[in-house]
């Protein structure tokens, strides 16, 4: 019973370095995806209450590995909750205060655009969406990349190339499906 203790006292000791070493990452991570500080913070503490329930899947506090862990763990709880917050419901346009500022606009068309990107890399296979999730919302290096997926660093670079051709691809298609809508809808 006693090493039980100290098995639980160790997971208690790696859940405390791994939110020291890494939370502010993924608070970044979080934030460009939410565009919301507080949000952010929920999300983070979320993605720990995750690692927290699977810290034996974690390797070393400073391995490659245990860094992407993490910071897939707190970008996939906060494309989770944007996800779930684009389907509640919004005001109308007549009920939104007229006083709303240009940075406002802002911030609302970049996370609709990253939004755009993030379900354009999740549309992508899996051996482009894994390098180009971990490069542009992990923000980690092709050596990095290399290192936590076991690939070569060339193959990471020539999929990293690639993927992004695929995803202008899917991107530009949204953007001209789009454009044909906003005509469709000025005709109507």
């Amino acid at each position: 019973m006693h090493s039980q203790q100290m098995s639980e006292e160790a997971k208690k000791q790696k859940l405390r370095l791994l939110y020291e070493k890494y939370k502010n990452r993924m608070y970044i991570s979080a934030c460009r995806i939410l565009c919301d500080p507080f949000a952010a913070e929920d999300a983070v503490h979320e993605a720990f209450v995750a690692i927290s329930r699977n810290i034996e899947k974690t390797g070393d506090v400073d391995s490659v590995s245990t860094a992407s862990y993490c910071l897939k763990a707190a970008r996939n709880t906060a494309i989770n909750m944007s996800v779930k917050k684009s389907r509640e419901p919004s005001l109308p346009i007549e009920e939104v205060d007229e006083s709303c500022d240009e940075s406002m606009l802002d911030m609302i068309c970049s996370k609709e655009n990253f939004n755009i990107i993030v379900e354009s890399i999740m549309s992508l296979d899996e051996k482009y969406r894994d390098v180009l999730s971990l490069y542009y919302l992990n923000e980690l290096t092709a050596r990095e990349i290399a290192d936590s997926l076991g690939r070569k660093e060339s193959t990471v670079k020539q999929q990293l190339a690639r993927g992004r051709r695929k995803l202008i691809n899917i991107i530009s298609k949204e953007m001209e499906d789009y454009g044909k809508k906003s005509v469709n809808q000025k005709s109507v």
